[in-house]
């Protein structure tokens, strides 16, 4: 009995990775190490190890550390049954009998989270619509002019239809002229700045490589938020920057936002907490991505699932081809 529409979100809240396994006849043969720790051999592969496969029914996710990776429920039955996110989506809803109401906002359902969590995610917005600085209309005219057929955005490796959707362009005047100007939003979709990045490698105007507005603060928004979210059911792709962002969205994942520098803010934070429950961090190879890679393992490790994509040494995602970026978050 499929439904003719899933909130997934709301299904991973609904649904206890313990009963899943208990549908699938393999809760048996786990043993409980600890209060919410559940571990055996790996049913998706029919592990010998007796440990690689761990639950932590508390968060609802699994992991199983020999090769089969980890995720939620939405993940073990794709894994289980190798099919889609629809078809487990599908399968979970008619075995626990679950209905899905779509509300009004934005046509879409609204999560379901616990009390916490939504004194969490409210208070974090809050903070934002307080302390983030809006654009100040003198400096929100010229986006209305920008020229998105700039030769720097091609030579990016940007096609007109990712440079229409993120609203970009070589800016002709106010104060990011001679830049290209990035519209930057908040988790609601309210533009709150945009950054000009120079056009050319030449920066001896003193001004560096990015321009902010003056007061901006970056570490109150995650870039892209307000689109990625509505993907946000697949987990987010964390990238560091702007053209990170760019090129992991044009390679067919729009549900990539970026930190715009390499650093995790505790307002930062708070967003991704509240927007999923699975992160890949795809950071540039070198020192500052993988401290930032330290960082978020370090402060996210406990509360949501991490997924390392490895990078070489000094590559960095706005330099990967599509096909390569697929392949590292296939």
């Amino acid at each position: 009995m499929a439904t003719r529409w899933i909130d997934f979100t709301e299904l991973k809240h609904r649904v206890s990775i313990r009963d899943v396994l208990m549908r699938y006849g393999h809760l048996d043969r786990l043993s409980e190490k600890k209060p919410g720790k559940l571990a055996g051999a790996c049913p998706i592969h029919s592990g010998k190890n007796s440990t690689s496969f761990q639950v932590d029914t508390e968060k609802n996710i699994f992991n199983c550390f020999s090769q089969c990776g980890g995720g939620n429920i939405l993940d073990l039955v794709m894994k289980i049954e190798k099919c889609g996110i629809r078809e487990a989506g599908e399968k979970l809803s008619e075995w626990f009998e679950l209905r899905f109401e779509r509300k009004k906002k934005n046509g879409a359902a609204e999560p379901t989270r616990s009390a916490a969590e939504t004194r969490e995610s409210a208070a974090a917005r809050s903070q934002m619509r307080v302390d983030a600085p809006r654009v100040n209309p003198p400096l929100e005219r010229p986006l209305r002019d920008l020229n998105p057929d700039h030769p720097y955005l091609a030579t990016r490796g940007l096609m007109i239809p990712t440079i229409k959707t993120f609203g970009i362009g070589h800016c002709t005047r106010g104060l990011m002229r001679g830049r290209i100007a990035i519209p930057i939003h908040d988790d609601q979709g309210v533009l709150v700045a945009y950054a000009g990045r120079a056009a050319k490698e030449d920066t001896s105007d003193g001004i560096g490589k990015y321009r902010l507005p003056e007061g901006f603060k970056k570490s109150f928004v995650l870039f892209d938020l307000h689109r990625a979210k509505e993907f946000a059911e697949r987990g987010l792709v964390v990238v560091e920057g702007f053209f990170d962002c760019f090129k992991v969205h044009q390679a067919g994942f729009p549900n990539v936002v970026a930190l715009m520098g390499s650093t995790l803010s505790d307002q930062q934070e708070q967003l991704l907490v509240a927007h999923t429950d699975r992160l890949a961090l795809m950071f540039d190879g070198d020192d500052a991505g993988t401290k930032c890679l330290r960082d978020f393992y370090g402060r996210l490790r406990k509360r949501i699932y991490l997924r390392e994509i490895h990078l070489q040494a000094g590559e960095q995602p706005d330099c990967l081809t599509e096909d390569r970026i697929r392949k590292l978050l296939s």
